[in-house]
């Protein structure tokens, strides 16, 4: 009994890969799944996986326009902003673009559906944005001051890269790896 204890705590954190007599590959992450015939021939991969990464909370801001998040931008600016699952692409009001060194463009313009209608948009390179201490880039980031009482908004060009939870107790944006 005293063995099966001892297996039992890595037997949940471990990979096991076997091969049978047909040469079919087979994984699990219980060592008692695997037939005893074949126990012999059994590696653990769990040392070459890399570690899992935690889910990252990060708190959120509620304000009349949103939740608002901390972000920063090529590791250098911050700027808060209005995290828009609705939204398809991040938007950074011209004074952000400016502290970033962004370049800005008009060619080919951006058109924006917004609350008062389309308009037309110029657009940067973004080559990383942070939240939380996740990162996902580059991406083309709208260049429009259209949010009042934040710096833009947070798209799911960003948000789309991880597996997203929001709560309202705290709040909390919770960002898992995908």
């Amino acid at each position: 009994m005293p063995l099966a204890l001892i297996l039992a705590g890595p037997a949940a954190a471990a990979i096991y890969k076997w091969v049978d007599e047909a040469g079919s590959i087979h994984f699990t992450d219980n060592l008692q799944q695997v037939p005893p015939r074949y126990r012999d021939r059994v590696r653990s991969m769990s040392d070459r996986l890399p570690p899992a990464r935690p889910r990252a909370r990060i708190p959120l801001k509620a304000t009349p326009s949103g939740y608002l998040v901390d972000v920063r931008l090529n590791g250098r600016t911050r700027a808060r902003l209005v995290l828009d699952t609705g939204a398809s692409a991040t938007v950074l009001s011209r004074r952000v673009a400016r502290q970033a060194g962004l370049t800005v463009r008009h060619d080919p313009p951006v058109r924006v559906q917004t609350a008062g209608g389309v308009v037309t948009a110029g657009w940067a390179e973004v080559d990383r944005v942070e939240v939380g201490g996740r990162t996902a880039g580059p991406l083309r980031a709208v260049i429009h001051d259209a949010v009042p009482g934040a710096d833009g908004l947070l798209g799911m060009d960003f948000l789309g890269a991880f597996r997203v939870e929001i709560q309202a107790d705290g709040p909390t944006l919770l960002l898992n790896p995908p």
